[in-house]
């Protein structure tokens, strides 16, 4: 990829630069779950490695479950647009409810709740930005890439940040960024769509993560 394929994707009017952002974002917020995981159960429940274990055990069943059987099978009912703006929105609920579980059990079923519904986000952006790309799949998913690379990198640090301010504030962040998302999807992927349709055509090769 030039550089010249990277200012005609960021431009004014380029249909997958606002999920180029979102790729970002959505990486920046989910990471506030991620990153501080075992510091959070650990000073929110008193949980040791023994419990930890057990629940990454389950968040690693149904990360391949979702991303693996039920990820393709939803774009395709659903559409990726509606994927990604219903995945946003309950993954914001998801951390909510992350907050509210208080015994061993909730704490189960609400990470892994979390976990299958954020596993369809990236996928679906990733695959929506290869149906909208003009500047050739290869250079659109290195960038889709990139910026997911991006959060990885800044969601982290930022939620180590505020964890020392508060535990309770990454997981209040994830869901105040998750619910930004959401807004912002529900207004600007249906505008791209529009601008993108009679100009550009799509593809349906299927991306993952």
């Amino acid at each position: 990829m030039n550089f010249g394929e990277l200012r005609r994707a960021l431009a004014t009017g380029s249909p997958i630069r606002f999920l180029l952002f979102l790729a970002f974002l959505g990486t920046f917020g989910t990471a506030n779950f991620e990153a501080i995981f075992g510091l959070f159960m650990l000073e929110r429940h008193g949980y040791g490695p023994e419990q930890v274990v057990g629940i990454l055990t389950l968040v690693g069943i149904v990360a391949v479950i979702g991303r693996g059987v039920l990820t393709g099978w939803l774009t395709q009912w659903w559409g990726e647009a509606v994927v990604i703006k219903a995945s946003q929105l309950a993954g914001a609920a998801g951390f909510v409810l992350l907050l509210l579980a208080d015994t061993y059990v909730t704490v189960l079923l609400t990470t892994g709740l979390f976990v299958l519904i954020t596993t369809f986000l990236r996928p679906a952006i990733h695959s929506l930005t290869s149906q909208r790309a003009m500047i050739g799949q290869g250079a659109a998913m290195g960038l889709s890439s990139s910026f997911v690379s991006l959060g990885r990198v800044a969601g982290p640090i930022w939620a180590g940040v505020i964890f020392d301010l508060n535990p309770n504030y990454p997981y209040i962040c994830g869901a105040a960024i998750l619910l930004l998302g959401f807004v912002l999807s529900a207004i600007w992927i249906v505008r791209d769509q529009e601008v993108a349709a009679p100009e550009y055509p799509l593809s349906n090769t299927p991306f993952g993560d």
